[in-house]
């Protein structure tokens, strides 16, 4: 599990409130902003990668840690998985492999009529279906969808693609631009969940 540190940026201007509010609720003020604004990060990050990548946000949702507040709320960590989903999550296309002719006819073991079609997957939207050489689908244990490929010792090994901890936080094509549009939802997030406390404590409830 990665992280990633934001700020809020002018967070410095609205420390010149705190010389005219009562500590407290200046304290509850900056908590209420970094809760509106965590809760804004899970779902900016899953519709940005479903977006541009060929996998459910829902999917991707599952790889982002439920926040856990520090500082006595007045900061808050969030977690991404860099752990890789299979490939399974991408909809591959399984292809086909072309039946030997004479098998189970007592014909002999025929080489197949066509050569078969490869598994391809789509990963980036936009850039097509890409052949994943010598992969194939199976059913696990729990009766879940594999991508699978046969090494050269023969051994079976599981066919991955990227994390959402490699997307968000690496150097992906939608990395950087990711990060920025986060950093200015949390931004924005960040002053409406300030001012709502402020507003609050305006009407006599937030006391």
């Amino acid at each position: 599990m990665a992280s990633l540190s934001f700020g809020v940026t002018g967070v410095q201007d609205l420390k010149r409130l705190q010389a005219f509010l009562d500590p407290k609720l200046y304290a509850k003020a900056t908590r209420g902003g970094v809760t509106y604004a965590s809760k804004a990060v899970p779902p900016a990050v899953a519709k940005a990668i479903s977006s541009n990548y060929n996998i459910a946000s829902t999917r991707v949702k599952q790889d982002i840690s439920s926040t856990r507040f520090v500082d006595g709320g007045q900061a808050a960590l969030i977690g991404f998985s860099r752990r890789p989903p299979t490939l399974a999550q991408f909809k591959p296309n399984p292809g086909s492999r072309q039946p030997q002719p004479g098998l189970g006819r007592g014909l002999g073991w025929g080489k197949p009529l066509k050569p078969g079609k490869p598994l391809t997957a789509t990963i980036i939207k936009g850039k097509g279906r890409q052949i994943i050489p010598g992969a194939f689908l199976a059913t696990g244990a729990s009766a879940n969808r594999l991508v699978l490929r046969r090494t050269d010792n023969g051994q079976l090994k599981g066919v991955y693609g990227p994390s959402t901890g490699s997307i968000f936080l690496g150097n992906s094509a939608i990395g950087p631009k990711l990060r920025a549009d986060v950093q200015t939802r949390i931004n924005e997030q960040f002053i409406k969940g300030y001012q709502r406390v402020l507003d609050s404590a305006a009407r006599g409830y937030g006391k």
